[in-house]
């Protein structure tokens, strides 16, 4: 994705000031939608129809045809955007008719019909109030559902102005007016209604809309014509099956209870009426029976994977998608547009899993954007760097340790890094870096071997499991970790064969590379007994946990093996949280009352909370073993712009996301804030150095550290 355009949006005001507004509000809204409604239960039944149709999607769409075609429509199967586009003209010119009016249909947007019937001599008129402003500016859609939210009122009034001839203030209710007076004439001189559907039943041969304006009821019935535009992954079973998605689309996509109108369709609907059913395919079929991605399908449209992601809220719709938008369009485009429009945009994913949170229909969203990675051109160098450099332990610690002394002429006072040279110095623009330390951790622990000063007869053995940023930036943390896990009651084993987690390697695309590495380090923590492995670093506890088995799952040799050790890795906080109360761990109430500036805040690491499903552990070892209270912060689980690589490879966007989080820090007015990922301390530290702020980060291994050596 080109700089330019990643600059222009992140400086257009209105945009940016338009989604972080609906990024506030959407999560209060949403809530209140889905009060009194179990949304884990009502997305696991959509996502398990849904699963269980694309299995046999070519008979329910043999169904829905038939059911159909029984009740007076005319159902065409298309399987290309042409062939579409070929059928629609045809049905309007076989009514001798040259003006559509539409109301929305995203698979319109898909195979770019506008500019096709236009280009053949028809005239479309968009009637849904987002769709026709952009039509007006010659655009697309910037998000699912709320198609013009990047327009600002004085763009609207200027367009609105031209095509009506009079002025039109920049006034909301008078646009509004104008609008309704300026598309009335198209609904009542419309020769052809088209419509998009959010569900097909295949038993009764209904399609069901649901619109937030009239347009859609005045377009289906008022032209004698009526074609409906559908997808066939939006066919179910049955009506059954259809109220579950007309039940989550609005609270999900703009939080609403219900939308104003919902309208079902069978067959014509009088004398001399005909309703054309255009089903779409272009490659649905086909990606339905793809075992790794055709889960992509179950998607009902409701736009929520862009309301949630931090990116998409920091750039907008035109650079973070490209027909379809927000996560799901990511994952959608290289199989309806092709892997040239989907190169760019898959690698803007920051891998915060969000979109996962929230998906109405439990898509894997963030695994499929990193599954695709690995269809795509990836940069010279890349296959040299993981497959070569990061995969060989020796290798890369010894650049590591090369690094640590070109590091000298760019560190400044207190040994932070302020300025790089030439291109690096974008990466901290507007913050600082922590130095690669003088001896890793795997130095220091070779040279002090592990003691302990509290010995039970009987103590569980952990694996310590560092990772490469703990490892080489942060030894002191690694020793905080291993320090208070013994002083817990734990054993706790460095083993030194232990390399990269493959994290970067998966994320850039290079998945045998990630394979291997997957091989080498389950190797070397099932090499001896031990009860637990423990990780400091969320990525890695993820990575070790869940995609060990993903990556290795066609391994016969390394399947059970990577099922073993999943069963043994535990993050810090969870190892901790199992020993609070043991010996003099457990702090009275006075110490915490007596403890001065005993508050912190605490930012949820995506990869712990989404990724593995941690987040009240981290929380009671802080209170009970740390001995500090907790001021939550806004968004507390928003990611704070760091993804790894991502803050080097999109450092204008990684830096806008960190502002967002350090607002919501230093609006909770303390001086410390507590993670439990290396990655994120890097990254919210340095924003915060840079601002001079003298808030503190500290990772929570490093806080009960120091409250247990009291």
């Amino acid at each position: 994705m080109g700089k330019a355009i990643i600059n222009k949006k992140i400086n257009d005001t209105f945009l940016r000031r338009a989604l972080k507004n609906f990024a506030a509000a959407y999560p209060v809204a949403r809530a209140k939608a889905f009060e009194g409604i179990d949304f884990e239960a009502l997305r696991g039944r959509i996502s398990d129809f849904k699963q269980a149709g694309l299995k046999g999607l070519p008979e329910l769409v043999s169904r829905f045809k038939t059911q159909a075609e029984q009740t007076g429509a005319k159902v065409y199967v298309c399987s290309s955007p042409e062939e579409a586009n070929r059928t629609i003209l045809e049905i309007i010119r076989s009514k001798g008719a040259d003006f559509l009016v539409k109301s929305k249909a995203m698979t319109s947007e898909e195979i770019e019909l506008n500019p096709y019937l236009e280009k053949n001599g028809i005239r479309c008129l968009e009637t849904d109030l987002g769709e026709w402003i952009i039509q007006l500016a010659g655009e697309r859609p910037s998000h699912m559902v709320m198609p013009a939210i990047h327009k600002n009122k004085e763009e609207v009034a200027e367009l609105f102005s031209k095509e009506t001839g009079h002025d039109c203030p920049p006034d909301i209710p008078f646009l509004v007016r104008t609008a309704r007076e300026a598309l009335r004439g198209g609904f009542l001189t419309g020769q052809v209604g088209l419509s998009g559907a959010n569900v097909a039943m295949a038993d009764s041969g209904a399609i069901g809309i649901i619109t937030n304006e009239g347009n859609g009821r005045l377009v289906t019935t008022l032209p004698d014509t009526h074609i409906a535009l559908i997808g066939v992954e939006k066919i179910v079973p049955s009506l059954k099956e259809a109220l579950d998605v007309i039940e989550v689309l609005p609270k999900n996509a703009t939080g609403q209870k219900i939308t104003s109108y919902v309208s079902f369709i069978k067959g014509p609907t009088g004398a001399g009426r005909e309703l054309h059913i255009v089903l779409l395919d272009n490659g649905r079929l086909k990606l339905a029976a793809d075992p790794d991605f055709s889960e992509a399908l179950k998607c009902v449209k409701c736009g929520a994977c862009a309301n949630v992601c931090p990116i998409y809220e920091i750039v907008g719709g035109h650079v973070f998608g490209h027909i379809y938008v927000g996560g799901i369009g990511l994952v959608l485009t290289p199989f309806f547009h092709g892997f040239d429009k989907a190169e760019e945009i898959l690698k803007l994913c920051i891998g915060c899993k969000k979109c996962n949170e929230a998906c109405a229909s439990k898509i894997d969203i963030e695994g499929l954007i990193v599954d695709l990675r690995d269809r795509i051109r990836k940069p010279m160098g890349q296959k040299f760097l993981f497959g070569t450099m990061m995969k060989n332990r020796k290798l890369f610690h010894a650049a590591l340790r090369t690094a640590y002394l070109a590091q000298k002429p760019f560190q400044g006072e207190g040994g932070r890094i302020r300025h790089l040279p030439l291109i690096l110095n974008r990466e901290t623009a507007n913050r600082s870096l922590p130095p690669i330390a003088e001896k890793p951790f795997r130095d220091l622990v070779a040279e002090r071997p592990a003691t302990s000063d509290q010995r039970p007869a009987t103590r569980e053995k952990v694996l310590f499991y560092t990772g490469c940023l703990a490892d080489f930036v942060y030894p002191e943390m690694c020793r905080d970790a291993k320090e208070s896990l013994e002083k817990l009651g734990y054993e706790v084993v460095f083993p030194q064969e232990q390399t990269c987690c493959g994290i970067p390697a998966r994320y850039s695309g290079e998945m045998d590379v990630a394979r291997d590495m997957a091989r080498i380090n389950t190797d070397v923590l099932l090499a001896q007994e031990a009860d637990y492995v423990a990780t400091i670093c969320p990525t890695c506890t993820m990575s070790l946990k869940h995609d060990f088995q993903k990556l290795l799952e066609g391994d016969d040799v390394y399947r059970e093996k990577s099922l073993r050790l999943a069963a043994k890795v535990f993050n810090y906080s969870e190892l901790a949280a199992r020993k609070i109360g043991f010996g003099s761990a457990q702090p009275t109430a006075r110490s915490l009352s007596g403890v001065e500036g005993n508050v912190v805040t605490y930012h949820d690491a995506c990869h712990l909370k989404r990724g593995c499903g941690v987040y009240e552990e981290p929380r009671k070892v802080l209170r009970e073993l740390a001995g500090v209270e907790i001021a939550e912060m806004t968004d507390c689980d928003k990611c704070c712009g760091f993804g790894g690589s991502y803050s080097i490879k999109y450092p204008e966007i990684s830096q806008e996301v960190l502002k967002n989080k350090m607002e919501n820090i230093k609006a909770t007015g303390v001086s410390t804030v507590a993670v439990d990922c290396p990655g994120c301390k890097l990254q919210i530290e340095g924003g915060l150095e840079a601002a001079g702020t003298g808030i503190t980060v500290e990772h929570s291994a490093t806080l009960v550290a120091r409250k247990l050596r009291q």
